[in-house]
């Protein structure tokens, strides 16, 4: 038990550092969307990520970018790039804390395509978890209270791509090694999202295109850190931590831009936060 202490605690700090990377990058996106539209946000942000990866590229060789699975790796761009520049449209219209309890659900989504599409076996408990965390997202949204904006359409929407994108990148994991996921995800990324953001183009400043070089930077640690957090410690230990972007993003949102989260928002994301970590709890004992 103790010598598993430390290495939980590992997990967590990188968890920590991974969820407030996230809340920055996501506080980032909305203060630059005042001056630039979020389309060209996401495509500079991605060309900038392409040259945070050159490592890997001159790591792996281009050999090791051949595939036979190139349709599969379009579609996985398409759906990555689509989610990508509705996500970053979406921060520009929706409080910080709202968007990111919503954004909670995304796993939810990928757990239900998994059961559809890949034929996963799953009981009836599962199912109750999974209804029990779609009712979270509807608490949220309260669509019976107030019209429900093109924001908060916008964010589900965005749930739906990055469920697609997983569960294509556990059908490409069969063949292709990770690394070459991640290339080809992160230049179709930076290549399909060039016509949106020419159409809406305008000349970014100097401190501009350092925010959405921050932007890239911290997307990149977020994304490093959760990979370390799950390698270092157990999933039991680390996955709570990951839900305290929440409150970051909270503290973000009224710090810089006045906004205060409604009960309704904390109390959807709570069920949401409920019925995940029951589904990656059943995921461990696997």
């Amino acid at each position: 038990m103790l010598k598993k202490l430390p290495a939980n605690l590992n997990g967590i700090a990188f968890m920590l550092l991974s969820s407030i990377c996230a809340a920055a990058m996501h506080a980032l996106v909305k203060y630059v969307a005042f001056d630039l539209h979020p389309f060209q946000i996401f495509c500079i942000r991605q060309w900038f990520a392409v040259i945070l990866l050159i490592p890997v590229f001159i790591n792996i060789g281009f050999e090791e970018l051949k595939s036979d699975r190139i349709g599969l790796h379009l579609a996985r761009g398409l759906t990555m790039t689509a989610g990508g520049i509705a996500w970053f449209w979406a921060l520009s219209l929706v409080p910080l804390a709202k968007v990111t309890a919503l954004n909670l659900s995304a796993a939810l989504f990928t757990v239900l395509g998994a059961i559809i599409f890949l034929k996963e076996t799953s009981e009836w408990r599962r199912w109750i978890v999974l209804i029990f965390g779609f009712i979270g997202v509807i608490v949220i949204i309260q669509p019976g209270t107030e019209v429900v904006s093109f924001g908060v359409i916008l964010v589900i929407l965005t749930r739906l791509f990055p469920a697609a994108s997983r569960i294509i990148s556990k059908v490409l994991s069969q063949t292709d090694r990770t690394p070459t996921i991640v290339v080809y995800g992160a230049l179709g990324m930076a290549i399909l999202s060039l016509l949106p953001a020419l159409i809406v183009w305008r000349a970014p400043d100097l401190k501009q295109l350092l925010f959405i070089a921050l932007i890239a930077i911290f997307g990149t640690l977020s994304q490093l850190a959760m990979v370390q957090a799950y390698k270092a410690g157990d999933m039991g230990a680390v996955e709570p931590i990951h839900f305290i972007r929440l409150i970051w993003a909270a503290l973000f949102g009224f710090i810089i831009f006045g906004e205060i989260p409604g009960i309704w928002v904390w109390i959807g994301a709570t069920m949401i936060i409920i019925a995940l970590s029951y589904l990656a709890q059943g995921e461990a004992r696997k």
